[in-house]
């Protein structure tokens, strides 16, 4: 099966600052690939190139290229391309007013104002983040009143109303406890069926539980990616070797 998105030859730069130096990869369709790395090696902005949300940064400079589904992304309007491939960010940005309005801002942005359309799109979502059961009586509350578990889990529903092929998720358990991070690391896993997934993570043991795919940035570079597996237990590249380890990182 052809990768969904197909990454050749990307360089990012932040004014003089370079962040990507000619990183190369293909990414599975409907799997979970973990992109770890030390702090400062370019994840962060590699998901900003891939969503293409970088463009909207003045400083910021791109070459090479990035193929979803085989189209070149730079061909792609800036709204069809985030819609296309969602992000969420690693701390949940929901906005100041109800859940319900949360879930049908994005939709009525891209157009669909039946309210029967806008309630099942909201159920559907929320059913699918493991949130619906939480919320269905509270939908008119404010969404700043959720815990930020449930917070984050809104985010990750919010971006599916936009039905993207792939979604983006940079560090979404970093500030979360135990129990909040296993109740998303079990929806990922269950949304992979739909969607693929790409998540940025400094927490190897859950790279291990979830992923199919892991890969080891380092300098704006990718050092090693392989399945799983192959990853965690016969790492080939010395860095790799050294950053599981907890040699560096």
């Amino acid at each position: 099966m052809a990768p969904i998105i197909e990454i050749k030859d990307l360089r990012a730069a932040y004014g003089k600052k370079q962040v990507l130096n000619g990183f190369s990869m293909d990414i599975a369709q409907n799997k979970i690939t973990a992109i770890l790395g030390p702090s400062g090696c370019g994840k962060t902005t590699l998901l900003h190139c891939l969503n293409g949300s970088i463009r909207s940064e003045a400083d910021a400079s791109v070459s090479g290229h990035i193929f979803l589904q085989g189209t070149d992304t730079a061909a792609l309007h800036s709204q069809q391309l985030h819609r296309r491939i969602g992000i969420v960010f690693q701390t949940p940005t929901v906005f100041p007013f109800s859940i319900y309005k949360n879930m049908t801002y994005c939709a009525k942005y891209n157009g669909i104002r039946n309210p029967r359309e806008l309630r099942r799109l909201t159920e559907e979502k929320l059913t699918m983040a493991g949130l619906w059961d939480e919320v269905k009586d509270d939908l008119s509350e404010n969404a700043m009143h959720l815990s930020g578990g449930q917070q984050q889990r809104l985010c990750i529903a919010r971006a599916l109303t936009a039905d993207p092929e792939v979604l983006l998720l940079d560090e979404p358990c970093s500030a979360l406890d135990a129990a909040s991070t296993a109740a998303i690391e079990q929806m990922l896993l269950s949304l992979k069926s739909k969607y693929t997934i790409v998540i940025v993570t400094h927490n190897i043991a859950q790279a291990q539980r979830i992923c199919d795919y892991a890969a080891l940035m380092d300098q704006g570079q990718l050092i090693e990616y392989a399945e799983r597996d192959a990853f965690f237990r016969h790492p080939q590249e010395e860095r790799t070797k050294a950053f599981l380890g907890g040699i560096y990182g």
